[in-house]
This record gives C-alpha cells, structure tokens and sequence, in this order.
C-alpha cells in the first residue's frame, strides 16, 4: 500500500473536518442554488471540484509551491479570482433588478460548472490550502510523495459528495417554495457573489 495506513485514517478525520467547515466554495454552490435551482447548483458543485482536481494536481506536480512561493503570481491570482466574483455579483443583481420575479431553473447549467471551476481555480487560498493539507499524510519513506498526494487529493471532493448534495437539496428546496419572491433570491445570490468577492480582494497574503 503506498499509503501509510494510520496516516490515512487521521487523513480521513481530518477530511471530514474540513469539509464540514463551511466555506467560500458552500457559499457559493447556495448562491447558485438559490439563483437558478438545484441543477444549477449540482453544476456549480462540479465545477468546483473540478477545480479542486487541477489544484491538487498543481500541489502533487510542485507547480503549486512555486505559485504560493511568488508574491506576485499569488496576488494577481488573488485579483483575477476577485475580480471574477465581483463580475459575476453585479450580473446576478443586474439580473435580479431587470427580472419579472420568476426563477429560472433552465438557465444553463455548462454557466454554473465554468462560474464554480473558475472561481475555485483562480482562489490562491486554495493552493495554500492543499500545499499544508496534504503533505502532513504523506510519508516519504513510503512511496513517491507526489503518488500519495494524487490519491488523497481527489478524496477530499469525492467525500464531499453526501454534504454538498444535502446542501444542494435544502437550498433548492427553498428557491422552490420562494419562487414567487425569485427576484429577491436572485438578489441575494449576486449580494452573496460579491461578499465573497470582496472579501477575496480584501485579503492579503497569509504570514
């Protein structure tokens, strides 16, 4: 096994944790959810984890120590991933402001898996958050360090299946019983949309 078996149980509880900690990323899948129903949100999920993939594949290629490593491609990483959040923010309120008070739930699911995908890729704090993750499991002396990496890496995303669908179902439920108010839904998503794009804009670099 080229995984140190206790390393992968602690791995586990601390996946657990991780993932039941809410974050920028449940944030948004409840904003997409809320703007356009569960099947934008399961797309929005996706594309997060998709996401996920790329960064873990960054962390297990030592590409992703050399982003963190450069003040400069970490900051404009961190502006670009603000900068789209922002956009996206003033486009739902756009929306929500210029709409008839109906939820669309059609509206295309490909937007909300590019919007998730684009938003996990392009937030640094992502990077960070699997260069000090993942290696604390990996035990060199027992095989490759980037073999261990790439099997634990997609195990994050993949456990967080049965929350985010939890997530995705009561959010959904709730844009359905609110229909009749979809503008206001509409409304909050983007005001959430651009929080958390702020809030990415505002914050500097770690240590």
């Amino acid at each position: 096994m080229p995984i140190d078996p206790q390393l992968f149980a602690a791995f586990l509880i601390a996946a657990w944790v991780l993932i039941l900690t809410p974050g920028p990323d449940m944030l948004f899948v409840v904003g997409q959810t809320l703007a356009g129903g569960a099947r934008r949100g399961w797309a929005a999920m996706f594309g997060i984890f998709s996401g996920a993939i790329v960064h873990v594949a960054l962390a297990a290629s030592g590409a992703a120590a050399l982003i963190a490593a450069s003040p400069l491609l970490f900051d404009a990483l961190r502006l670009a991933g603000a900068a789209y959040l922002i956009w996206l923010g003033a486009g739902t309120l756009r929306a929500a402001w210029r709409g008839d008070g109906r939820l669309v739930p059609a509206a295309p699911a490909r937007r909300a898996f590019r919007d998730g995908f684009l938003t996990n890729l392009t937030n640094p704090k992502v990077i960070l958050l699997f260069l000090a993750f993942l290696p604390q499991f990996v035990d060199p002396a027992r095989s490759a360090v980037w073999l261990q990496m790439a099997i634990l890496g997609p195990l994050v995303p993949l456990m967080s299946l049965p929350a985010y669908g939890l997530l995705i179902a009561g959010a959904g439920r709730a844009a359905a019983r609110l229909s009749a108010h979809a503008r206001w839904l509409e409304a909050s998503a983007g005001t959430l949309f651009l929080g958390l794009g702020l809030r990415l804009l505002a914050a500097g670099r770690p240590g």
